[in-house]
């Protein structure tokens, strides 16, 4: 469908983090062939250390602290779908693409990417019915699977769209918001293994349930366009919203107004998505 699309990049004066920024960009535009220089004398750190910026990632300061360019960049390619090191040299090294992108992968990685924030959301509100907390330590990884999907499934549209050309860029929109709700459920985790511990979440347990509710609605609405479904979520976003100052006068303590903050903020991208799926309708 496309000629061959090559860059090179050098990365010799790059921190970690832009690394990244470099990477997903030519990733997502859908290159698929890229030449990356880098300084050979120079070692690097997991590229995981630097990620994101929470404490999560801490965990990967297990690993050896400085790694050799190759392997650095073995870890760091493994992240893209799709996406090899076909040949290396003491300075650069050679990615392509070994599989080509298609509506079928593109409908397979969308629904992974639904899964994945459907798990997030399931585990946070078993975490705070429990108040078990232990099970959200590997949400991180959830939501770098999430990441990885997101950018395949915008590489893919970038690289042959969407079946019904006119949708593109409401998918490239719902994927966006997505990666944004994902995003929230990580910061609650974060919160909670690392800021707060133990605490006591009923006051917001309802709140958690009616935002998982709704997201299931959209969930198979989005699948399977459902009016009753749309104004059930509806009706569960004003429950909530008529409710909301019953539900912040009983929460009293600071990690229950975290989570609040970001659950609130779920509801927007929530609202937000179900708008893009009714104009996919049109």
């Amino acid at each position: 469908r496309h000629d061959s699309l090559k860059t090179e990049i050098d990365i010799s004066n790059l921190d970690i983090p832009t690394i990244w920024k470099y990477f997903m960009a030519v990733y997502r535009e859908g290159y698929d062939q890229v030449i990356v220089k880098f300084d050979p004398a120079k070692n690097l750190e997991s590229p995981y250390k630097f990620f994101t910026h929470h404490k999560l990632d801490l965990k990967y300061n297990k690993e050896p602290s400085k790694k050799t360019p190759l392997e650095f960049f073995h870890e760091l390619v493994n992240r893209f779908i799709g996406w090899e090191i076909i040949d290396h040299s003491k300075d650069y090294i050679l990615i392509k693409e070994i599989s080509e992108p298609s509506s079928k992968e593109f409908d397979n990685a969308l629904r992974r990417v639904f899964l994945l924030v459907e798990q997030m959301s399931e585990e946070i509100c078993t975490a705070l019915e429990n108040n078990n907390l232990k099970p959200l330590n590997y949400i991180h990884d959830v939501d770098i699977n999430l990441d990885k999907f997101h950018d395949y499934c915008i590489r893919v549209l970038n690289r042959i769209g969407n079946k019904d050309s006119k949708k593109t860029a409401l998918f490239f929109s719902t994927l966006y918001l997505l990666e944004l709700v994902g995003d929230e459920f990580k910061n609650i985790s974060h919160h909670l293994i690392y800021d707060f511990q133990k605490g006591d979440y009923k006051n917001i347990l309802p709140v958690t349930y009616s935002i998982k509710k709704q997201l299931d609605l959209f969930y198979e609405t989005f699948y399977k366009f459902d009016k009753s479904k749309i104004r059930e979520a509806s009706e569960l976003d004003k429950e909530r919203y008529f409710n909301v100052d019953n539900v912040y006068k009983k929460v009293k303590k600071d990690e229950e107004k975290e989570v609040f903050h970001h659950l609130r903020i779920i509801t927007r991208y929530l609202n937000a998505l179900t708008e893009l799926r009714i104009e996919m309708e049109f």
